[in-house]
């Protein structure tokens, strides 16, 4: 993994969200970084990290071709199972990076588009999101959050109400997150396109409740976060 990753070291950080954070990261030898389209995603490995790869949402934020910047949750939780080095992030600090990666968007203009997000995972939601726009085709985005200040992108996500409908779902408890998701999801046609992402636990629930109605190939999880835990 390591030898198709790309050195950069932090220059900087700043709050997008309650707990969330663009980081800013150059390459070490100033070489151009690739370039990568709405909704991009890249795998990370820390140094200290003991070899945890992470993938991340990119954001363009920077017009600069040596610089990535990449949304990361930097604020704990009380549930989290292990330390996160990304809680420490400071400028210096060296990130490994690979190439981006685009989520494959399938194009049915007679589909209906139901498109979930959580957490940081919205960024990737809203890229999804900004492409579907490009074809001229709507779709239904339901962002989900704790609390308005802990919303990601909630300004980026208002911005395309021109072309679908976009709801912010705040302070919801499981029970009432699962409700407003099978609210969403049925009934719909076997042909929609479900594209998730997300907490696992939030998009397993989506997954297993998009299966009563939609084809298992049209259920679409964009999995962040630490590799290892993906299934």
């Amino acid at each position: 993994m390591q030898e198709n990753m790309t050195a950069t070291f932090v220059i900087g950080t700043r709050e997008i969200a309650q707990g969330y954070s663009a980081v800013e990261v150059q390459a070490r030898v100033r070489s151009e970084l690739p370039a990568f389209g709405d909704g991009a995603l890249v795998d990370t490995m820390r140094r200290g990290s003991s070899g945890v790869v992470k993938t991340y949402p990119l954001c363009r934020s920077s017009t600069r071709r040596d610089v990535y910047v990449i949304g990361m949750r930097t604020g704990g939780r009380h549930d989290d199972e292990r330390p996160d080095f990304d809680l420490t992030l400071k400028d210096g600090d060296e990130i490994l990076v690979g190439k981006p990666r685009i989520t494959p968007v399938t194009v049915n203009t007679g589909a209906r588009y139901i498109l979930l997000g959580g957490g940081i995972g919205i960024a990737a939601i809203a890229g999804v999101a900004r492409r579907l726009a490009a074809f001229g085709i709507s779709f239904e985005l339901h962002n989900f959050a704790r609390t308005p200040e802990r919303a990601v992108f909630r300004d980026q996500l208002d911005g395309v109400r021109v072309h679908g409908k976009v709801f912010h779902h705040f302070g919801l408890s499981d029970e009432e997150i699962a409700q407003e998701v099978a609210h969403a999801l049925g009934p719909t046609h076997a042909n929609s396109q479900v594209y998730c992402s997300g907490p696992p636990p939030f998009m397993d629930f989506i997954r297993r409740r998009a299966r009563e109605w939609v084809y298992k190939e049209n259920i679409h999880q964009i999995f962040l976060g630490d590799r290892s835990r993906m299934t």
